[in-house]
């Protein structure tokens, strides 16, 4: 639905469709709260690019052109290595003795509704694997979440594994809260009359209050377009964003950048979060407008960009196309974790892409069919070997728009600077679906894809085929890898037309 310029138009679940851009680009400073473990947080940086080399004209499979997103060069010099000893870029304005705003005593969780009942049991097979019970039992959201940050692995990634974070941390129990119960701090208006011009600057004030734990940022409803970055700093407080909408699409983060526009799937990004750890947001629609066809390839445009440990969505909506929702890690021995409770993600190809660790609770995850009804992707995870865990979908639904067929669950991504070779490095891609609802949209014997990228594994350097690595027993020579194998793709007892009949 074609809407003036200046103006949105959401439909639910919507499509959004925007005409005419202006972009507020800034380079900004945010990071973690008061409880900051200082300077030797900081993770190394990434050594090579993130995106593997191919034809970008039908599924958008990333070009190799992304070498500003790990390795500093051109405009992106603030992207993954720090401009200075805190992580950031030091505005020079943190002062002592500022008021800060109370913060909600108590705990929250993070939604009421229980885990989906578990479907039936049914037999595993080659091509689409079932987690056996005890399996099941190890990919639950409290242990995805459980531990993160800087991570050690033993030789070429096989287990044991240990973080720097083994903090327990369970933000099913320990909700974002209730936004009446916020103190905000600062206030943002679309048309400019909050107390801080836009969100940048909001951020940039946030920044200077590292006294404070945590400080919350209130958007008022409308539209914000532009580019919205909230870069790491250790010495800043923890950020909540949010509106006191419980309608989440009447307060739009917006913007139209693709790789075709601005030369890398990172930098498309209409929202960049790098705070260190503890970003928090509520009620909020995140979206990517980019006008879809205008060029031949290089059509992602990332919605958000994600690289936060211990962040957490709750009814946050996140639209697009390719790579809506980038949950990515500041380097490879960062466990980014990631919780999304009762959000709305959209796409239709890839759309769900990282080597982040993230948590799908209670989500709805739509294919759209306005460019093409077959084919597609939902996940595109590029998960390290070494970290156990990468895309958990618990209690979602998995729909579609009609005339959609034969989508796949995931393909794994082989990022090329993650460990190696693009076709033999360290990222193998793990995600898992239980206790679902599967729409029947999804392909039926076989809903796991390959991507044609990997030809060649540890266990075959001579392959010449595309591979998919069901298990790590797909991954590494006989004897070498885990003891029993671990599962990088499965489902456990999910439900509907599209589940494991």
């Amino acid at each position: 639905m074609e809407v003036p310029s200046g103006h949105w138009q959401a439909m639910e679940p919507s499509r959004l469709r925007i005409t005419g851009l202006w972009v507020v680009a800034a380079t900004l400073a945010l990071g973690m709260g008061a409880c900051s473990s200082g300077g030797n947080d900081q993770p190394k940086p990434d050594t090579g690019v993130d995106m593997t080399t191919g034809n970008d004209v039908v599924d958008d499979t990333p070009t190799g052109n992304d070498t500003a997103d790990d390795t500093p060069t051109g405009n992106d010099t603030a992207d993954d290595t720090p401009v200075n000893t805190d992580g950031g870029v030091d505005t020079g304005m943190d002062a002592p003795g500022v008021d800060c705003a109370p913060v909600p005593t108590g705990t929250t969780p993070a939604g009421t509704a229980p885990q989906q009942a578990a479907g039936p049991t049914v037999a595993t097979t080659a091509t689409r694997p079932e987690l056996s019970d005890t399996q099941a039992g190890q990919y639950t959201v409290q242990k995805a979440m459980a531990a993160g940050f800087n991570i050690t692995y033993g030789d070429g990634g096989v287990p044991p594994v240990t973080y720097s974070m083994n903090d327990g941390w369970d933000p099913q129990a320990n909700g974002i809260g209730d936004p009446a119960t916020f103190t905000p701090m600062f206030t943002v208006a679309p048309d400019g009359s909050g107390d801080q011009p836009n969100i940048n600057q909001a951020f940039l004030a946030a920044n200077a209050l590292g006294v404070c734990g945590r400080v919350y940022i209130r958007l008022l409803p409308g539209e914000y377009r532009g580019v919205m970055q909230l870069p790491s700093k250790t010495s800043a407080p923890a950020i909540t964003l949010y509106s006191t909408e419980t309608d989440a699409s009447k307060t739009v983060i917006i913007n139209n950048n693709a790789t075709a526009t601005v030369g890398s799937m990172s930098n498309s990004a209409t929202f960049t979060v790098k705070a260190i750890r503890n970003f928090q947001m509520k009620n909020i629609t995140v979206a990517n407008d980019y006008v879809e066809g205008s060029a031949t390839g290089n059509q992602g445009a990332v919605a958000m960009l994600l690289q936060a440990d211990r962040s957490q969505f709750e009814n946050v909506r996140f639209i697009g196309n390719i790579g809506t929702l980038y949950v990515k890690s500041a380097s490879e021995n960062v466990v980014a974790r990631s919780y999304f409770r009762d959000c709305y993600i959209e796409g239709d190809q890839d759309f769900i892409t990282g080597r982040g660790t993230a948590v799908f609770d209670h989500c709805e995850i739509k294919v759209v069919t306005s460019r093409q009804t077959t084919g597609l992707s939902i996940g595109y995870p590029s998960t390290l070997v070494f970290n156990p865990y990468g895309f958990l979908f618990d209690s979602c639904k998995f729909t579609a728009d009609t005339g959609a067929t034969g989508v796949a669950l995931a393909r794994q991504w082989v990022e090329a600077g993650d460990g190696g070779s693009a076709t033999a490095g360290w990222a193998v891609g793990k995600m898992i679906v239980r206790n679902s609802t599967l729409g029947a949209h999804l392909a039926g014997a076989a809903p796991w894809s390959t991507t044609g990228a990997r030809t060649t594994t540890p266990k075959d350097p001579a392959g010449t085929t595309p591979l998919l690595l069901y298990t790590s027993d797909d991954y590494y020579p006989a004897g070498a890898g885990p003891a029993p194998a671990e599962p990088y793709v499965a489902e456990y007892r999910n439900s509907g037309p599209g589940a494991h009949q």
